[in-house]
């Protein structure tokens, strides 16, 4: 019985032996053979990367590289839609750019050839070349905004947010010709940068008050929804935003065809507003006024009961 235990135990492991080796070489050949396939397309991929995005060919098996090449594929295509968001924000700054550098060249040469003998155009166009250096100016302050912001992380902190909407907006009162009107539910917190806020408050009433008539209310609100949040709304009495703008409100340098031209502006305000209020938890919403008109909603996450009274000890 023992000489037979031995002859099988034996013979089991002569068929070990040669089989292995031929399973583990069809099992790596399975393996390699699709991650080989995957290497060269990569590499194909790198070599064409400036002629737009090459996806990878996705083996059907197996499971490991299917997954592996759908994990590049999704890399590739954020990193050529990045590529490309890049590229356009490039274009528009130069296209931004150039026109107020257009205008301040035409005027220079303006009373470089004839403010001698017509200075009555010297101030004319010293004005121009003021507001057209001003706008540049603007132009490049939110630009370096928009480009921090992409990696900004803000110091946040317990905020007492009835307080500074009150303030603040009592400050932009004076700052234009219509009426602002301030309703604040008092002692609302957020964790939240203040400065921030304030920046987003004066979006919207800057904006409210470019697209609105000079003897139109504005309102300002700060109230408290169902699901918890603080909700700081502007709303204003002008033409509003049709539903094809508000779809692309938030794109950088995006402005309405129907403005373009006859109301100053970037297009760069509302998305520097909508980054702030992300890096703050937050959420900007746009809707409709009745019976015409904008409401600007912030929305930010209340703080807790017991954030508000760290808050009111201190």
């Amino acid at each position: 019985v023992l000489i037979r235990v031995l002859v099988v135990t034996l013979i089991v492991l002569v068929l070990a032996l040669v089989v292995s080796p031929i399973f583990i070489r069809r099992l790596a050949h399975r393996l390699t053979g699709p991650l080989s396939d995957l290497s060269q397309s990569t590499k194909h991929a790198a070599e064409h990367a400036k002629t737009g995005v090459v996806m990878l060919p996705v083996p059907d098996k197996p499971t490991e590289v299917t997954d592996l090449a759908k994990d590049f594929n999704d890399l590739l295509k954020q990193l050529h839609d990045r590529q490309e968001q890049q590229k356009l924000f490039i274009m528009n700054a130069a296209h931004e750019l150039r026109t107020p550098i257009a205008t301040i060249r035409s005027h220079a040469q303006l009373i470089e050839r004839h403010g001698r003998a017509h200075p009555e155009i010297v101030l004319k166009s010293v004005n121009y070349i003021t507001e057209e250096s001003r706008q540049m100016q603007q132009l490049i302050e939110e630009l370096l905004q928009l480009s921090r912001a992409d990696r900004l992380t803000l110091d946040t902190h317990l905020l007492n947010l009835s307080e500074t909407v009150q303030h603040l907006a009592e400050k932009l009162a004076s700052a234009f010709s219509q009426t602002i009107e301030v309703h604040v539910t008092p002692n609302m917190s957020v964790e939240s940068n203040e400065s921030a806020i304030e920046q987003i408050l004066d979006n919207f009433v800057t904006n409210a008050a470019k697209y609105s008539p000079a003897d139109t209310i504005i309102a300002v609100n700060l109230t408290r929804d169902d699901d918890g949040n603080a909700v700081l709304a502007v709303l204003d009495q002008g033409a509003g935003i049709s539903a094809e703008d508000k779809s692309h409100v938030f794109e950088r340098f995006y402005r309405s065809a129907n403005v373009r031209g006859t109301v100053p502006g970037t297009g760069l305000g509302l998305a520097i507003a909508n980054q702030l209020a992300t890096i703050n938890n937050g959420r900007i919403k746009l809707r409709d006024n009745q019976p015409h008109g904008t409401i600007a909603e912030l929305i930010l996450p209340l703080a807790t009961t017991k954030e508000r009274h760290q808050l009111n000890e201190s």
